[in-house]
């Protein structure tokens, strides 16, 4: 109960400065996992209880069992657990010592008790002020755009559209899981958002080109063709004289060199209904194409709602731009492709307490469940009082499941290891992530810190029998100068159970 007590402790530890601008998460039901987490107490044979076995311990059962003097605890004396202390559990305790043999270790559950409304964790990326909220109902406007000279060719209306984009989840569609945004989101979140969008036609009075570098007078123009149809207050959900999203989809055939999808924003000063457009979302691909349409606009509304990119801006070699490479990497805020992370679902406020598991010293032993099905990942902290806007570690089993399936890079799954740095910063434009691509302290040689580093890089997936040490690549702490030197002292042993979950041992090796 202790561990547990300690655990829900930090994650109250928020930056101060921060804190306020954090609320409360509304009160709704995940689905997830009570997570499992044991803490290492003895071991069998220990019987004078200094976590060791060693001839002492002999000598102290041996006259235990010549009656010569009482144990304070027999619980770990009895290494054949037929409940008695016998002659035989002192020939087996001998054997464990003669033979070199570790011994059996002993754990205790840390009991996660179910999780109450004041439990969940606020939404850390709330600290950013994103325009689009991460969690509960959100409304979506999204205009088809044609042009005089470019023009969508599918022939969809807008309710096909609608139906593309914003349908309910269907596993037997072509295009699982990018089928829409609504089921994607809602997967990705355990169900804590749900997003409801709108969808109308519109064609543009001018050519395509003339709008490049002047999105603002494109935004203008849409919003006050639908000024008298629409109540633009219903796209503010958070009322804060903003829409919280607006998706301009161009066609597929726009210049991609000036259309490629992006994330920005609008910067006039209009308003329509006493609101005014904000965060847009702009660019051209194919309504034939259900899975890229999709992913691109689910990538975009995730800056929206705070994260950056993952992949690198500058100085890289062909696919090196990718930030986490090799299997493991594959993920939404970096190649527009499969779930969210366990860091991305942390920030967005997509767990409770309970499912986050934070190590706190010793050895601890965690069992985890797929992270596409349930919620639950391990936390391990630098420093457990600097909270969620600092430096860890978060590990998640990924598997071939909801919104990573059909990707094949996925087929055999396992243990996923990242480097977090989620340190907040006064930048450009306002808080930001300090160590962002667009970051006015991010070195761009992409060699110091990240906001997300893949531990083991290029190297996939842990899986069963792998170590994790200090001899990992990419497995240690950033140091003053920002390089990957300082040691975690850690060990985590990766164990895959036959029930399809698996199990990992964290080890503080100087404990």
């Amino acid at each position: 109960m202790g561990g547990y007590d300690k655990m829900k402790r930090w994650t109250l530890r928020l930056i101060a400065g921060l804190l306020t601008t954090v609320s409360m998460l509304p009160a709704m039901t995940i689905t997830g996992h009570a997570a499992k987490a044991e803490s290492l107490v003895g071991y069998r044979g220990d019987v004078d209880g200094d976590m060791r076995l060693t001839g002492g311990d002999v000598i102290m059962l041996s006259q235990y069992l010549l009656g010569t003097i009482a144990l304070p605890d027999t619980k770990y004396a009895d290494i054949d657990g037929n409940g008695v202390l016998t002659a035989s559990d002192l020939t087996l305790l001998k054997r464990v010592l003669l033979m070199g043999e570790s011994p059996e270790p002993v754990y205790q559950e840390i009991i996660f008790e179910d999780p109450t409304p004041d439990e969940r964790i606020p939404a850390p990326v709330k600290a950013l002020n994103p325009s689009l909220p991460s969690t509960g109902e959100v409304e979506v406007l999204m205009f088809t755009v044609n042009f005089p000279d470019c023009q969508f060719t599918e022939g969809y209306s807008s309710q096909q559209v609608w139906e593309l984009a914003f349908g309910p989840e269907n596993p037997q569609d072509p295009a699982y899981p990018m089928e829409s945004i609504t089921a994607y989101y809602s997967r990705a979140s355990y169900g804590m958002l749900h997003v409801n969008g709108e969808v109308y036609e519109y064609t543009a009075q001018n050519s395509i080109n003339s709008y490049i570098d002047n999105t603002d007078a494109l935004v203008e123009e849409v919003l006050r063709a639908f000024d008298a149809q629409l109540d633009y207050t219903k796209y503010d959900v958070d009322q804060n004289g903003e829409m919280d999203t607006l998706i301009l989809a161009l066609p597929g055939t726009a210049d991609k060199a000036n259309w490629w999808p992006c994330s920005g924003g609008y910067y006039g000063w209009q308003r329509f209904d006493e609101v005014r457009a904000s965060n847009l979302l702009i660019g051209g691909w194919s309504l034939s194409d259900r899975s890229g349409f999709n992913s691109t606009w689910i990538h975009e509304m995730g800056h929206g709602m705070g994260l950056p990119d993952y992949y690198k801006y500058e100085n890289y070699e062909g696919d090196e731009c990718y930030g986490l490479n090799g299997d493991a990497g594959w993920m939404m805020m970096d190649d527009a492709l499969a779930d969210m992370s366990c860091f991305d679902k942390l920030m967005y406020g997509w767990y409770d307490e309970d499912h986050v598991m934070v190590y706190d010293g010793g050895t601890k032993r965690y069992t985890l469940t797929s992270s596409q099905q349930e919620a639950n990942c391990i936390l391990i902290p630098r420093v457990r009082e600097d909270g969620y806007y600092s430096e860890y570690f978060m590990i998640e089993y990924a598997t071939h499941e909801g919104n990573n399936a059909t990707w094949w890079l996925f087929r055999d799954g396992g243990i996923r290891v990242l480097h977090c740095q989620a340190e907040i910063c006064e930048g450009w434009w306002g808080p930001e992530f300090k160590w962002n691509n667009y970051g006015m302290y991010y070195d761009t040689s992409n060699e110091k810190q990240r906001v997300l580093r893949l531990v083991n890089d290029y190297g996939g997936f842990f899986r069963h029998g792998d170590v994790i040490s200090d001899q990992t690549e990419g497995f240690r702490w950033y140091d003053e100068n920002g390089d990957r030197t300082v040691e975690t002292n850690l060990k985590i042993t990766v164990e895959a159970l036959p029930s399809g979950e698996y199990r990992l041992t964290i080890t503080d090796l100087t404990a």
